[in-house]
């Protein structure tokens, strides 16, 4: 299946079966996280070390992570799961 940044769209299905499908919620923390770090890096090393920092980071953060989103899932492939994500933890207990 080949992968893009719908993958990250509520109604996502499997092209051949339209199994709705959804990536980790992991990966996209991880994507997140990733453009914060991004952007703090990419106003540290402008120069930006005062409280334009925190006006400037949030935006810039979105920006770098509307790019990450369209390029990562060629780089690190996400897992998918079958199915609508829950918002319920479940712990494996069985023993």
């Amino acid at each position: 299946m080949p992968f893009s940044k719908l993958i990250f769209r509520e109604d996502f299905r499997c092209i051949q079966c339209q199994v709705p499908l959804h990536a980790s919620v992991l990966y996209s923390r991880v994507l997140v996280l990733l453009s914060a770090f991004l952007s703090l890096a990419l106003l540290w090393i402008s120069g930006i070390r005062d409280l334009r920092l925190f006006l400037f980071y949030l935006p810039l953060g979105f920006l770098i992570l509307t790019v990450v989103v369209r390029v990562a899932p060629f780089v690190v492939l996400p897992r998918l799961y079958v199915g609508k994500p829950s918002v319920i933890t479940k712990l494996d207990l069985s023993t």
